[in-house]
């Protein structure tokens, strides 16, 4: 066997197949250190050579000191951004000082926009406008379960490494990170030098945990994002990236203003499950009618009722402060809806939007709000003093199956207390149990039985309370008089 075919399949056993395809990536060219880089080739030595999967021969093999040396001189060489500052158990940067950067965005989003079709020039303007509440192109998020944020809101776990994919497809940014000792395969798999163990981390969160700690590689894609030679591509690269994903909003052309699409941008760029569908589900409420400002504004409250509906289904509830500060964006935008009387309250809606169609909110204020009952719909435990029951009572919104919370096991306690089956007991979820043992108690008393629990439900089963306590209440003098009477 040949030496070349002996090395040849060397590589071969060293190539992993479930990491994506190493790719073309400049070498660091030999000389001085931290000198320019060239697509070298040949024997050159390279540092991407060690990476997992790399099909080398050095694959998963520790890096030689002079390449170690290089990197950590490189890395030395980035300008330092003193507004990155440590943060809980990371670092953060957001950008909202660099007035020269802001205003190269700026200008850099209105030539964009000046040139794009109408639905793109609203994306645009949208990301625009997010540069001053989300973090500059520069932005540097490390605190969270990200790992690593970069931008305007690219998280490490999320949509990070479709920024990486197009920027890097830039060759001055690929090189800066190849210096640096940092290489993005793509599928969210990046390449990191550990300049402590002088190996190459492969992978996803754990390549990012390299990143995240090392303060030189935090500043260099500060510098990414602002150095003339290279800003150009990492911008576009975060705005492709928000018109393909946050900036996409389906049935977007109902939308009158700007303003309710930053707003739609801005929630789903947050929490984007709870969006999807917000549009389609909100405009059949209004009934016919053109886009138009006040339809805007009554469309924005039917949305954060909506998010809301959805996150409610869901375990993690997304800060309502945040919640209302993206209306007062909205607000800030030229579009108010802080009035709605949900958006007033001290935490989020604990009715359920979806319950009715008729939901759509007023147009505008009205002149006084009319003020809750003051005495309690619900009278008999274990109904009574549930708030989000008495809501249901008073007629605002419904529970349904997939509805989790306090309300749900007390209208199951109930049922239980009345005779009737609820497999898995008084657990707090209303599941297809729940459902059916609704069901049964609306046909007994003549409801329509939906198995969903609105305020006819609520009073027939507060009724059925009021009921029982009698006949206990007669059935105990009952039994008392038999007793005096044999005692006699």
């Amino acid at each position: 066997m040949s030496r070349n075919v002996f090395l040849f399949d060397i590589a071969a056993t060293c190539v992993d197949p479930s990491l994506p395809a190493p790719g073309p990536d400049p070498a660091r060219a030999r000389g001085e250190p931290g000198g320019a880089l060239s697509l070298a080739g040949g024997d050159l030595p390279v540092w991407e050579d060690h990476a997992r999967g790399s099909g080398a021969v050095e694959a998963g093999c520790a890096l030689p000191e002079h390449l170690t040396a290089e990197i950590a001189q490189f890395r030395a060489a980035v300008p330092v951004e003193p507004g990155l500052k440590p943060w809980r158990a990371g670092h953060v940067y957001t950008g909202s000082a660099d007035r020269a950067h802001l205003a190269y965005l700026h200008g850099y989003f209105d030539a964009r926009a000046a040139k794009a079709s109408p639905a793109d020039r609203r994306k645009i303007m949208a990301f625009r406008a997010f540069q001053a509440r989300e973090g500059s192109t520069a932005a540097i998020n490390t605190y969270d379960d990200q790992i690593v944020t970069w931008g305007t809101g690219w998280g490490g776990r999320g949509w990070l490494g479709k920024v990486m994919e197009r920027a890097t497809a830039n060759d001055a940014v690929r090189e800066a990170l190849g210096a640096a000792g940092v290489r993005y395969r793509g599928g969210n798999v990046y390449d990191v030098v550990d300049l402590d163990s002088g190996t190459v981390i492969t992978g996803g969160k754990e390549a990012l945990e390299i990143l995240r700690r090392s303060v030189p590689l935090l500043h260099l894609l500060i510098d990414l994002a602002r150095n003339p030679a290279t800003r150009d591509a990492v911008t576009e690269a975060q705005l492709r990236t928000f018109m393909d994903g946050s900036g996409n909003i389906c049935g977007a052309d109902a939308i009158a203003t700007q303003a309710l699409f930053n707003l739609i941008a801005h929630l789903k760029h947050w929490a984007p499950g709870y969006v999807i569908g917000c549009l389609e589900w909100a405009v059949p409420q209004l009934g016919p009618g053109s886009p138009s400002e006040e339809r805007d504004r009554r469309l924005a409250a039917l949305v954060g009722r909506y998010f809301y509906g959805k996150a409610r289904k869901h375990r993690w509830i997304p800060d309502f402060r945040q919640f209302r500060l993206y209306f007062q964006h909205m607000k800030d935008d030229g579009l108010d809806c802080l009035h709605e009387p949900f958006l007033q309250a001290a935490g989020p809606p604990a009715d359920d939007p979806f319950a009715a169609a008729t939901g759509a909110p007023a147009a505008a204020p009205p002149p006084e709000a009319p003020s809750p009952p003051k005495d309690p719909r619900l009278t008999r435990a274990p109904l009574a003093a549930q708030t989000d029951l008495e809501s249901v009572a008073s007629g605002r919104g419904a529970l349904r199956r997939g509805a989790r919370g306090p309300g749900v096991k007390a209208l199951q306690k109930a049922l239980i207390a009345l005779g009737e089956s609820v497999p898995g007991g008084a657990d707090g979820a209303f599941g297809p149990g729940l459902e059916a043992a609704v069901k049964r108690f609306q046909a007994e008393r003549g409801l329509a039985a939906d198995g969903v629990v609105g305020a006819g439900t609520l009073a027939a089963l507060d009724a059925a309370f009021v009921a029982s306590a009698a006949t206990r209440a007669t059935g105990a003098e009952t039994s008392n008089r038999r007793e005096e009477e044999e005692q006699r």
